[in-house]
């Protein structure tokens, strides 16, 4: 699981940027493909916040683990 730990906020970060950048291109760029341009912005943007919860779960999770193994360990 350490390994792994910090997958979730990469992914949080480069959804989130590339999301943003085709958000704002979109609306600076009225060219023939805006309205894919803010539906594809907003599916990247929707991934960011998937992963953001990902990376929220994996750490409560981690959390209660490590709770239940000391409480049985000691």
């Amino acid at each position: 699981m350490k390994k792994n730990k910090y997958v979730s906020l990469v992914l949080f970060v480069a959804f989130s940027v590339l999301g943003a950048y085709l958000l704002k291109d979109s609306l600076y760029s009225t060219g023939p493909y805006a309205e894919e341009t803010v539906l594809v912005g907003g599916l990247f943007c929707s991934l960011a916040l998937a992963s953001m919860a990902w990376a929220v779960r994996q750490h409560l999770m981690s959390k209660a683990l490590r709770r239940h193994l000391h409480r049985h360990h000691s």
